[in-house]
C-alpha cells in the first residue's frame, strides 16, 4: 500500500456503549481503516478516549436526555499527532482537522 495514503471509513452501528474495544477488534481485522466515522453511537457527553492502539473521539446528548444520536471518530494512535484540532459541534456534528504532508483534511 502506498504510504501517503490513508484509509477512511464510515461503520453505522446503532448503539456502542461498553463496545469500544469489540469495534477497534473488528476495524483492525476486518477493514483495517486509519480513522473511521461511526454515527448513531449513542454514546452520551462529549470526550476523548484512548484505547490500545486508536483514539475515540465522541460527541453525545447530555446525560439528563435518552441517548438517540451520537458520533465518534476512531484514529489509529500511530496518527495522533496529526490531529491538529477537534472540535464538538452536537451530537451529531464533531469536526475534526488532520495535517496532512500537504495541507489539513477536516472530517
Amino acid at each position: 500500500m502506498n504510504p501517503g495514503l490513508m484509509k477512511i471509513g464510515v461503520w453505522n452501528v446503532r448503539g456502542l456503549n461498553g463496545k469500544e474495544k469489540l469495534l477497534q477488534e473488528e476495524l483492525k481485522k476486518k477493514a483495517n481503516v486509519d480513522i473511521a466515522v461511526i454515527p448513531e453511537t449513542k454514546k452520551k457527553l462529549k470526550g476523548s478516549q484512548e484505547l490500545d492502539d486508536c483514539i475515540l473521539l465522541y460527541s453525545g446528548v447530555p446525560t439528563n436526555k435518552r441517548a438517540a444520536a451520537g458520533i465518534t471518530k476512531m484514529i489509529k494512535a500511530k496518527f495522533k499527532k496529526r490531529i491538529h484540532s477537534y472540535v464538538f459541534v452536537n451530537e451529531r456534528i464533531l469536526q475534526l482537522r488532520y495535517k496532512l504532508q500537504r495541507g489539513y483534511l477536516t472530517l
